[in-house]
C-alpha cells in the first residue's frame, strides 16, 4: 500500500492557484480611461504666450515664448478611491533668453524645484501668493536656487523685474493627471471606478471644476469649456442684477 508524501501542501497550492489569477485579473475589470478637450476661450488660443517686445540697447526684439496657452495647462483628478501622491523629486527650471523651461511642474509633496538661470539677466523670484513658501530671492546668471515644495495645491512663481515670466507648481496628491496636447486633449489611464473632481489649471490658477463618476464613462469623452474673466464677470453681475 502506497502511502501519499504531504498532502496538505498539495491541496493549498491547488486553492492558491484560482487566487492568485483572481488578484491578476481583478484590476483590468474595473480601471478604464477618462479622456477629453479643454476647450480654451477664444483669446487664449494664440500660439504665443505673450504679446509684446522687450527694449534692448540694441533695438527691440519680441518676447520669445511660444506653444500656446496649452503649455500651461494640466487636468488632474481629486478624490480617486485609492489615489497616492507622487513620488518627491528634483526638478530643475532653466531661465533663459527671457523664458522659463518648463512653465509647468507637475509633482508630489516634498519635491525641490531647483532654479538654474542660464541667461545673462538677474531674476528676483518668489511665490508672491504664498511667500511662507518660497520668499523673493535673487537668482544670478549662472546661478541655481532650490525651494521645496510640501503642501499640497497650485503655486505660482513670478519674477519682479519680468512679470511675463510665470512658473505654475502644482504639488498633487493623485497620480491621475495629464497636460492637455496641442489640440487641448487630454487622457488619464487606469482610473479606477470612483467618484471624482475633476479640475483645470491653467496660466496660474483654477480655471474649472466638476464631478464626475469615473465608472459610467465608458467611452465617452468630456468636454471641459473654460470661460474667460470676462464672460465669468459679466455672468456674475448678470445673476446679482436678476436677484
Amino acid at each position: 500500500m502506497k502511502t501519499l508524501r504531504n498532502p496538505v501542501p498539495r491541496v493549498s497550492s491547488l486553492l492558491l492557484v484560482p487566487v492568485a489569477a483572481y488578484l491578476t485579473l481583478a484590476p483590468c475589470a474595473w480601471a478604464g480611461t477618462v479622456r477629453g478637450v479643454v476647450k480654451m476661450p477664444d483669446a487664449s488660443r494664440s500660439t504665443r504666450l505673450y504679446q509684446g517686445y522687450w527694449r534692448l540697447e540694441n533695438g527691440n526684439v519680441p518676447v520669445q515664448t511660444s506653444g500656446g496657452v496649452k503649455v500651461e495647462t494640466v487636468v488632474v483628478l481629486e478624490n480617486v478611491k485609492g489615489a497616492h501622491a507622487p513620488s518627491a523629486r528634483t526638478i530643475t527650471i532653466e531661465l533663459g533668453s527671457l523664458d522659463a523651461r518648463p512653465r509647468l511642474v507637475i509633482t508630489g509633496p516634498g519635491s525641490v524645484l531647483a532654479r538654474k538661470n542660464t541667461g545673462k539677466v538677474r531674476h528676483e523670484l518668489s511665490t508672491p501668493e504664498t511667500p511662507d513658501v518660497m520668499p523673493l530671492e535673487t537668482l544670478a546668471p549662472g546661478a541655481t536656487r532650490h525651494a521645496r515644495f510640501d503642501k499640497l495645491g497650485g503655486f505660482v512663481i513670478r519674477d519682479s523685474e519680468y512679470p511675463h515670466i510665470m512658473i505654475s507648481v502644482i504639488i498633487v496628491g493623485t497620480t491621475y493627471f495629464a497636460p492637455v496636447d496641442d489640440k487641448g486633449a487630454f487622457s488619464i489611464p487606469n482610473v479606477p471606478d470612483s467618484n471624482a473632481t475633476l479640475k483645470v489649471w491653467t496660466r496660474g490658477k483654477w480655471v474649472a471644476e466638476q464631478q464626475i463618476e469615473t465608472g459610467s464613462l465608458g467611452k465617452e469623452e468630456l468636454t471641459i469649456k473654460v470661460v474667460s474673466q470676462r464672460d465669468r464677470e459679466k455672468a456674475e453681475q448678470e445673476a446679482k442684477a436678476a436677484e
